[in-house]
């Protein structure tokens, strides 16, 4: 059931509930005012009568105000000494007597004279006459459910059409407040069907929680647009770097199978091996950030990060010498293979740009657990050095001493170190550039003190 006809079909019964309600609360008040009314109408004759009894006015049959009024003098022994017309030869009204130091009492009577009589209102004054006591009883039908029917009527119809216009109000209500929301679903649906991600939901002009999902949905596109923006770049990207490799790779093989006699063998070993260890660079860089789009977490350890800087660096040769001065127990909880990978990154493009060599610093600052690479090399001017970690991006510098790099390391580096709170950034150096690694340093290790 949609959303406008079940919010004014409830409207509709809370306000017929409430319309009851009040209705049956107007009917107990106009039917109790009705019933007052009456008893003090009773209440009025039987002093009438008991003036006329002083006055000596009294006739056989009492005179009453209507026909439907009843009234009776009773003697000291409770018997019928005068009665209305209707009632003449009737028994007395069975009414509650007032107390021998009571003047007056009322109480409700029913099924007199016959048992399918309605019910009576009595009210019984007590007087003295020569000092004797009599009691005049006078008597008026007690009001039905419906006293006064006209403004039942009356009260009904009022309450229906407060019904039906509250549902009215509610339906038309419902309708403008919803007519902006489905706007804002038809424009997604046709957003999504074109995948056109350019578009954006209108905003309705009222300043209101429907205004402000309008402009949440239309955020939300934006961050999405751009995500497959991204996404597609980095897919052509990925293409462009992979086609190279592999149309080098496949020439090659196919010149030396077409001129087996005419080719080293050798060389063309060596040229698809380039090629190939290119190509697995590459997949292990994606490898590592499909893993970490993914949002695959790292395993972290407890780390020396100066002697995990001498591990990487005695792991294999670099064309020039690497230097390492680190203080010692400059501990980082971190993943081991990431913070690694970020090492030998920064380690590698060191020594592809140093003229003579690379040095290597490890030390403490305040909270921070810092790495420094610096390198006698050209240098990166200041506004390239956001560039060079946006993923395939390469300098002309980078692209001349390496042609075989793929442009992901720096890019990677920076994920990986922002993935453990750091950063990665490029300081001024006097020669060359200095990368500045930071992470979150590890409080020091309790000290075991001797037995």
């Amino acid at each position: 059931m949609p959303i406008r006809v079940r919010m004014s079909v409830a409207a509709v019964l809370v306000t017929g509930l409430l319309v009851g309600a009040l209705y049956a609360a107007v009917l107990v008040l106009v039917r109790q005012e009705a019933v007052d009314e009456a008893q003090l109408h009773a209440s009025r004759a039987a002093q009438r009568l008991v003036f006329d009894a002083e006055a000596d006015r009294l006739t056989n049959p009492l005179i009453t105000s209507n026909s439907e009024e009843l009234a009776q003098i009773l003697g000291r022994k409770g018997h019928v000494l005068k009665a209305s017309a209707t009632i003449i030869g009737e028994p007395p009204i069975p009414a509650t007597l007032p107390a021998p130091q009571e003047l007056r009492n009322d109480s409700t009577v029913c099924g007199y004279p016959r048992p399918d009589s309605p019910c009576l209102l009595v009210t019984a004054h007590q007087f003295f006459l020569g000092g004797k006591p009599f009691i005049a009883l006078a008597a008026v039908p007690e009001p039905g459910l419906l006293p006064r029917p006209m403004w039942a009527v009356l009260f009904g119809i009022v309450g229906v059409l407060t019904v039906v216009l509250r549902g009215v109000a509610m339906w038309r209500t419902v309708g403008r407040t919803l007519t902006p929301v489905e706007a804002i679903r038809a424009e997604m649906e046709r957003i999504i069907t074109a995948a056109d991600l350019h578009r954006r939901v209108p905003l309705p002009a009222r300043r209101d929680e429907i205004r402000r999902l309008a402009m949440s949905v239309n955020a939300t596109l934006d961050r999405l647009e751009r995500a497959v923006e991204q996404q597609r770049r980095f897919v052509s990207d990925v293409s462009h770097e992979l086609r190279s490799p592999i149309t080098g790779l496949r020439t090659g093989l196919e010149d030396a199978a077409l001129h087996p006699d005419e080719m080293d063998q050798v060389s063309v070993v060596e040229s698809a091996l380039t090629a190939t260890e290119r190509l697995e660079n590459i997949v292990a860089d994606l490898l590592v950030l499909a893993r970490r789009d993914a949002g695959i977490p790292a395993e972290t350890e407890r780390l020396d990060l100066a002697a995990l800087v001498r591990q990487e660096v005695a792991r294999r040769p670099r064309r020039v010498p690497v230097t390492v001065k680190a203080e010692p127990h400059v501990m980082v909880e971190a993943g081991k293979l990431g913070i690694a990978r970020v090492l030998t990154n920064l380690l590698d493009n060191g020594a592809r740009h140093a003229r003579t060599a690379v040095q290597v610093r490890v030390f403490r600052d305040g909270e921070d657990a810092v790495v420094e690479v610096k390198d006698d090399g050209e240098g990166i001017p200041p506004d390239n050095r956001e560039r060079v970690f946006e993923r395939f991006v390469r300098l002309d510098e980078g692209r001349r001493r390496d042609p075989s790099g793929s442009g992901l390391g720096l890019a990677i580096s920076r994920e990986i170190v922002r993935d453990h709170h750091g950063s990665l950034t490029i300081a001024d150096s006097p020669v060359g550039a200095c990368f500045v690694l930071r992470l979150p340093a590890a409080t020091p290790a309790p000290v075991a003190r001797p037995a």
